[in-house]
């Protein structure tokens, strides 16, 4: 045999019920405090059945995560992609500052190796090569 069924004034007192929540709101939790406060034993399906009380419980859990209809509404296909998009160029951007660490480490490792060569001017490392010259300076 099925649930009961829910009058008018039982869904207004629920979706009142709902609306005054605080925490976090689950279909359980729902179930067990309509049960406690109003004294109405029932499931989610019941629940669920029920477009006001469906609709406030979806409201109202966006609500406490803090994504309001509102926002949802206002995100774009751009919005998404654009988010996308940094994120990938921030992957990228780490990627490269860790080669760039990488390479700085083994340029000081070659430096300090090539030190200890005697009679090796360091100076002769780093001096500009002719295809260089050529292209002038780099920006």
């Amino acid at each position: 045999m099925g649930s009961p069924s829910i009058t008018t004034q039982d869904q207004r007192r629920i979706e009142r019920l709902i609306a005054d929540w605080k925490g976090a709101l689950r279909w359980e939790l729902l179930t067990k405090a309509v049960e406690l406060q109003l004294g109405i034993k029932t499931t989610r399906q019941t629940l669920c059945t029920y477009t006001g009380i469906y609709t406030k419980y979806k409201k109202r859990k966006s609500d406490l995560r803090g994504v309001t209809p509102e926002v949802v509404s206002s995100i774009t296909r751009s919005d998404v992609t654009a988010q996308e998009r940094i994120a990938r160029l921030e992957r990228d951007v780490r990627d490269l500052e860790e080669k760039n660490a990488q390479q700085l480490r083994m340029i000081d490792r070659m430096l300090a190796n090539a030190s200890s060569i005697p009679n090796l001017d360091l100076r002769v490392l780093v001096k500009e090569r002719p295809e260089e010259l050529k292209r002038g300076p780099r920006a």
